[in-house]
C-alpha cells in the first residue's frame, strides 16, 4: 500500500489572480507617487499683507511773539537828531551864508526867511536867523527866534544851544538875571546829552 503525502501539494494561483495582485501592487505604488493634494474647498492659509505704517504726526509747539518795550522820549529828547533838511532848504541855507560872508546880511535875511517857510519846524534855521538878527543888533527879536528854535528843537544838543543864544540876547538886552537863567537852562540839556550819552 502506498502511503499518501503529509502535505497538500502547492496550488498556484491562477491568472487572473495574478493580474489582479499585480493591479493592485501598481495602484499603491502611484498613490504613494501622487503629490499630496489638499481636499476639495480647502484653500491653503493666505498672508494678510502687512499694515502700512500711519504716518507720523508731529506737534509744532506754539510760539510766543516777543513783546519788545520801546523807551518813550521824553519832553526835552523827543528825537536823537534834527529831522532830515530838504535839498532846497539846504540850497537856500548856503546861500544865506555866502550873502551873511559877503556882508549882505538883508539878503542873508530875506533867504532863511524863505527856508523857513518851506520848513518851520527845523530849528537849526530858527538858530542861524536869531544868530543873524543878533549879528544885525536886534537883540530882542533875536531872542523870540531863538526861542522859537527851542521849541522846535528835538535834541539836547540843539536845545543847549538855543538856550545859549537866548543868554546872549538877553544879556545884549541888559536883562542879566534872565542871561543866566537861560545858561542854566542850556547846561542842564548839556548835562543831559552827556548823561544819555554815556548811558549808550
Amino acid at each position: 500500500m502506498h502511503s499518501r503525502p503529509l502535505t497538500a501539494p502547492l496550488r498556484f494561483p491562477s491568472r487572473f489572480a495574478a493580474r489582479a495582485l499585480v493591479a493592485g501592487c501598481a495602484g499603491l505604488l502611484l498613490a504613494a507617487c501622487a503629490p499630496m493634494t489638499p481636499p476639495p474647498g480647502s484653500s491653503e492659509p493666505r498672508s494678510e499683507p502687512a499694515p502700512q505704517p500711519q504716518p507720523e504726526v508731529r506737534s509744532t509747539p506754539l510760539s510766543t511773539p516777543e513783546i519788545q518795550e520801546e523807551a518813550l522820549p521824553t519832553d526835552r529828547q523827543k528825537q536823537s537828531s534834527e529831522p532830515a533838511t530838504s535839498p532846497a532848504v539846504l540850497a537856500l541855507v548856503q546861500q544865506a551864508d555866502q550873502r551873511r560872508q559877503s556882508g549882505d546880511l538883508a539878503g542873508a535875511q530875506s533867504t532863511l526867511e524863505r527856508a523857513v517857510q518851506i520848513e518851520p519846524g527845523n530849528a537849526r534855521l530858527w538858530l542861524d536867523l536869531a544868530q543873524l538878527r543878533l549879528a544885525q543888533n536886534q537883540p530882542e527879536q533875536a531872542e523870540q527866534l531863538a526861542l522859537r528854535a527851542v521849541e522846535h528843537a528835538r535834541d539836547n544838543r540843539t536845545l543847549s544851544a538855543a538856550w545859549q543864544l537866548v543868554a546872549k540876547a538877553r544879556r545884549a538886552q541888559g536883562d542879566e538875571a534872565g542871561a543866566r537863567e537861560a545858561e542854566e537852562r542850556a547846561g542842564s540839556e548839556a548835562a543831559g546829552r552827556d548823561g544819555a550819552s554815556l548811558a549808550a
